[in-house]
């Protein structure tokens, strides 16, 4: 039993240690990893909340969730219905809700990390690197996706996308 649990820690701290060395930057060397994760935009969007540092959890907290529209504009954007970040290993919110036909905006919030944002099994796949912000339309019928990054899916940043 206790050859079990200690192949357990050893596995959790060698997955701690692989994820540190390849993680994103916060921006400043001093901020602990953590990232501002607040309003996409500026003018009057919804304020994005879910990446609470101290939720306990390498690769978040409880599940947030955002609706359109939200009326969120950033550079590149356009008028996006809904709003989504990439940080630090997570999708923010982990679930997304949209209604077909919605735009969704993608912002890479890492400074030297790439991600994607992988709809499984669908014709939706963004590739954003670090800072980049890109935009999809959501064609899909009503239903529960699977969200990924293509690149660090076994890191644990998966989601839910919410199509109604």
């Amino acid at each position: 039993m206790n050859s079990v649990r200690m192949r357990v820690l050893t596995g959790s701290a060698a997955l701690l240690l692989f994820a540190a060395a390849c993680g994103g930057d916060s921006g400043d060397p001093g901020a602990g990893g953590t990232t501002d994760t607040g309003s996409m935009g500026e003018s009057g969007g919804a304020e994005m909340t879910g990446n609470d540092p101290g939720a306990g959890s390498l690769y978040g907290g409880d599940e947030e969730e955002t609706t359109g529209p939200t009326g969120a504009t950033d550079a590149g954007t356009g008028d996006a219905d809904v709003s989504v970040s990439l940080n630090n290993y997570l999708f923010d919110p982990r679930t997304v809700r949209v209604a077909s036909g919605d735009d969704v905006a993608v912002r890479n919030g890492n400074t030297k990390t790439p991600h994607t944002f992988t709809v499984v099994g669908e014709d939706v796949d963004l590739e954003l690197g670090p800072l980049e912000t890109e935009s999809a339309t959501i064609d899909l019928s009503p239903g529960t996706y699977d969200l990924i990054c293509r690149f660090h899916e076994e890191l644990g940043m998966t989601g839910t996308l919410k199509v109604t």
